[in-house]
Parts: C-alpha cells; structure tokens; sequence
C-alpha cells in the first residue's frame, strides 16, 4: 500500500516507464533510470553487474557509486549541459568497479520529456577496446617476432632530434630460405623468433629492435659512435650465427648486415635506404659480414637504377647489336664456330660493358627478353649468310639461368629456326656449370633441344661445383674451359693438370674440347699438345661485327669451298 501511494506522486508518463522498464531485464546493455541527481529509481541485471552490484543494491545509490571525480566531471560539466539542450548525450568514459577496477563504457543518457528522469544506457566497451589496441599492435608489430614493424620504426626515426647521431643496422638471413626448405615453415617461424630473443638482448635506452617482414630486421641506435655501431653489428653476426635447437633440430643461419650513420652519411630519412645498400654488399662480399655505407655505394647504386632505366628502352631503341667471336680449329687454325656476344651502346651511357648490365638484366627479369632478342638475331644473320652463299659455321648463344626458367625456350628456338629455315645443327646454345646445377628444370629443354638437332655447349667448365657424373646424363656436345686456366700462361703446374684433365674428359666422352681465352703462341702450343680441338681468343680475333666476319672468315672459307670442290 506504500508503494502504491508513493506511484500516486508520479506523473503517468513516469509511471509508464518504469513500468516499461522491469521487462528490461534480458538486455546485454546495462539500462537504469534517475532523477536529475543522478539517483537510481530503476537498473537491470546488466547494468547493476557492470559495477559487481545487485539491482537491490544499487537503487537508490547516485552516479557517484559508479564513477571517480574524473568522470563525473566529465558527466556534470560536458553530458547534462548537452542532455538539457538536446535531450540526449552520448559519451564515452570509464566506470568503476566495486572492486575499485575501472572499465570503458558508452554512455548513453536521454531526458524523459515531462519528466525529472533520464534514462542511462551503458554499453561495456571493454572488449571492443581490447580488441582495437589488438588490431593497434598488429598495425604496429611483426605477428610472427612481436617486434615493432616498419610503422613503428618510421616513428621512432621522426622522433629523433637532429641534434643526436642515430644508425640503421639493416639485416638480412642468409639462410632462411633453405631453412625452410629443410625444415618446413613451422621451424622457419620458430627460428625468426629465436633471432628475434637474441636481438633484444641488445636492447637498451639507447639501442631498439624491429622486424621489418620475412627475413628482414632492423637495429636502430641512437647517440653512439660509427666505431661504437660497426663492434656491435659484427657482436649481432657472432651472436646469430651460434646454432639455434629448434623442436630437435640444430639449425645455423648467418646474418649480413649493412649500416648507415647520420649524421655523417646521410639524413635521418635516407638511413634505411643506405643501410639497405650496404646490406647488399655484404651479401656481394660473401655474406655473414658487415658492410659500412659508403658514398661509392650510392654512386653505384645510382648508375645501377640508371642501366636499368635505360636497358628498358634498348631494344625498342634497336640500340643492341651482335659480335661474333670465331672458334678455330687448333691444328688447321680454319673456322669451326662462332660465339655470338651481345653489345650495347647507349646514346646516354655509350657502350655498356655485358659484365655491367648482364646481371641487372637477370636480377630485374629483363634477360628473358633480352635473351630471346640474342637468339632471333643471331638466327636472323645465319639466314643472311646463307642467302649471301657464305658457308655456314655453327653458330651459339649463352642462355641464362632465367630462361630455362622461361619453360618456352626450346619451342621459341624452334620457331625462330622453322621460320629462317636454318637447319638445327647450325645453332648451339652455351650454358655454364651454374645453370646445369638445377638439372631438374635444365635436363628436359636440352633433352628437347637435343632431339631437335641443335647443339649443346657447357661454358666455363671448371669453375663451377657441378657433379661430373652430370656429363653422363646431359645431352651435351661441347665442353669449354674456362679462361682463367689459359691466361696464367699455363705456367702453373696446376693450371696444366686440370685443363689436361678436362680435355681428357672431354676426348673420352666423345665431346669437343674448346679453350677460352688463347691469347699466344704458348697457349696454342700447350693445347695443341694436349690434343684440344678448338679455340677461341684474342690470338685469332677479338668479337667482330657480322660484316668483318664475313671479311675475314666467311668470305675466304667460301672462295675455298668454291675452289676445292
């Protein structure tokens, strides 16, 4: 009956509502409803729960049982002033807890027209929040090591004074991949989080760590010397290269590393890019080392990007062209090949050594069509000596590793013969030992080129690690021995035993022998003497363009052939 009397003091609409209110009791959303002092006269489970209360207990308890000094501020001097204007206010702040914990909530608060009333609904956001500074710390560190990611590093680097020196130590794995491949990429994980512990063993005010992405690492350090840097980079090579024990297994990896230092090599924006160059030339210098930036580094690096820049418009340019170095017969100095070697002359670079761009050309992939441009034109100028009468000579072309990757090869060799109608057994395509070590891909192009008639050369033999039980399986005519045994001048005993045994190897496995780089009359005199077939150098003509070798070779092997029928 007192309750009933108290209800009589409220307006119908109040009562309506907290009437309303009791099924509110299944919502997720904590619901209560005060007076504008902030008392309870109504919560749900959800709301009273939130603070560790019971609905008992919280009625009739104002807002100060369930927010600190702060937030009330925040209610009293931002939420009621907009709540009396506009009926509504949203916000979000933190609750306390019974227990004295504090969580993040959305407050909703909404005056109840002709009314003193205002109904508060919270929302937890404590899993919303954990999972935003989740998706915070993915942005922000590697999900693999836990290190902080490039993003990170980028902001620290903005952070630094320009009044204090800084260094980037830029780290590559040496080894990951076969790791990998070894071990599977479970282990590989494993191992990029074991280098990433014994990183942070070097961690302190002064020094921090980040993990780029796959192999990549980052040390940055602050307010120390280049001396200082350079002792801790070699420490960080010794430290990685002790063997990690991974789920049973003993797995080494090595690190190159590549430093840069502002202020004296650059600014603090250009530290990683520097630090990533001298990292490649610590790989160039056999890896497991560390490589200090230089100036001629970034001149190298800009003629590089320059070479590529200009080797992409070359052969839409037309600006490559061919020479051929002639293969002689030791005994009878007559013609018996040609090698054709590319040449490039650039208006802007002028001639472009093959030892400069041929390796720019592998690494960005153009050599593929580069290689294929090889290949049509030297077919092309067989065609052309063949409609001038000339007698022809076999003709061969390097084939890079990158193309036998290219699984087209042979048919587009194939194509280029068919359509100049130049029989196979004038081509030959020279491959070195590098290339044959990936017999899988290698073996069934030859075996294909084989079949078709074209002939197969293995170039610069005896300064690679290919298995000589190799020579048995491949579909191989010719072997050719590499210059560096013949330019010492044959004097080393050394020199002597293995270009003797490679022609030795070469006669017994029914193959041609051809000896790179004879330049004097001491060279042909030793081959001769070991009964080597063919040679090619300096001796009888440097490369030459298509219309010396008709001049000096084609022209006079044809007045032979037509006057010794």
């Amino acid at each position: 009956m007192k309750q009933q009397r108290e209800d009589k003091k409220l307006s119908q609409t109040e009562l309506t509502l907290i009437e309303y209110s009791y099924g509110l009791d299944s919502s997720v959303d904590g619901i209560g409803i005060t007076d504008e002092s902030g008392q309870f006269v109504f919560a749900n489970e959800a709301h009273a729960s939130m603070y560790g209360l019971t609905k008992e207990e919280l009625l009739n308890k104002t807002w100060h049982y369930c927010y600190d000094e702060e937030a009330l501020h925040n209610i009293i001097t931002n939420g009621l002033p907009i709540l009396h204007k506009e009926g509504h206010w949203r916000g979000e702040i933190f609750g306390s807890r019974i227990d004295g914990t504090k969580f993040p909530q959305e407050l909703t608060l909404t005056k109840v027209a002709e009314t003193n009333k205002i109904v508060c609904v919270v929302r937890d956001l404590t899993d919303l929040k954990n999972k935003e500074q989740h998706i915070d710390f993915l942005a922000s560190h590697n999900e693999i090591t836990n290190l902080p990611n490039r993003r990170s590093l980028e902001i620290k680097l903005a952070g630094i004074k320009p009044s204090i020196s800084a260094s980037v130590l830029f780290m590559d794995m040496d080894r990951l991949k076969q790791v990998n491949d070894a071990f599977g990429h479970r282990v590989g994980d494993l191992l990029l989080q074991n280098i990433a512990e014994t990183l942070r063993l070097f961690e302190d005010q002064s020094i921090s760590v980040f993990h780029l992405g796959g192999d990549e690492f980052i040390v940055l350090i602050v307010d120390k010397t280049k001396e200082e840097t350079f002792l801790i980079a070699q420490e960080i090579v010794e430290q990685i290269r002790v063997p990690y024990i991974i789920e049973g297994n003993e797995v080494f990896i090595t690190t190159s590393i590549g430093v840069s230092h502002y202020p004296s090599d650059s600014g603090l924006t250009e530290l990683i890019h520097f630090a990533d160059m001298a990292m490649y030339a610590a790989k160039q210098a056999g890896k497991n080392n560390v490589q200090l930036f230089t100036k001629d580094l970034k001149e190298q690096q800009d003629h590089k990007i320059q070479v590529e820049t200009e080797l992409r418009k070359a052969i839409e340019n037309n600006e490559f062209t061919l020479h051929y170095q002639p293969k002689m017969d030791l005994t009878t100095l007559e013609l018996k090949g040609l090698e054709a070697l590319i040449r490039w002359e650039n208006p802007l670079l002028g001639n472009v050594s093959p030892m400069d761009f041929i390796p720019i050309a592998e690494e960005t992939g153009l050599i593929i069509e580069i290689g294929n441009w090889v290949i049509k034109e030297a077919i092309n100028q067989l065609k052309e000596w063949e409609t001038k009468g000339y007698p022809l000579v076999k003709v061969s072309v390097n084939i890079s590793q990158k193309q036998f990757q290219y699984s087209n090869l042979a048919e587009y060799i194939k194509m280029c013969l068919v359509k100049t109608e130049i029989e196979p057994k004038n081509f030959e395509v020279e491959v070195t030992e590098s290339v044959i070590e990936d017999v899988h891909i290698v073996l069934p192009i030859l075996a294909k080129l084989k079949e078709m008639g074209v002939g197969v050369s293995i170039d610069d033999f005896g300064t690679g690690y290919s298995s000589l039980s190799l020579l048995t399986k491949l579909p191989v005519d010719t072997l050719k021995i590499d210059q560096t045994f013949i330019r010492g001048g044959l004097q080393d005993p050394r020199d002597l035993a293995v270009v003797k045994s490679i022609i030795d190897i070469g006669i017994n496995l029914n193959l041609t022998v051809v000896a790179e780089g004879v330049e004097t009359e001491n060279h042909l005199h030793f081959l001769k003497e070991f009964n080597c077939h063919n040679g090619q150098g300096y001796l009888f003509n440097p490369p030459l363009p298509a219309n010396k070798i008709e001049e000096i070779y084609l022209a006079l092997n044809n007045f032979k052939k037509q006057n010794y029928k």
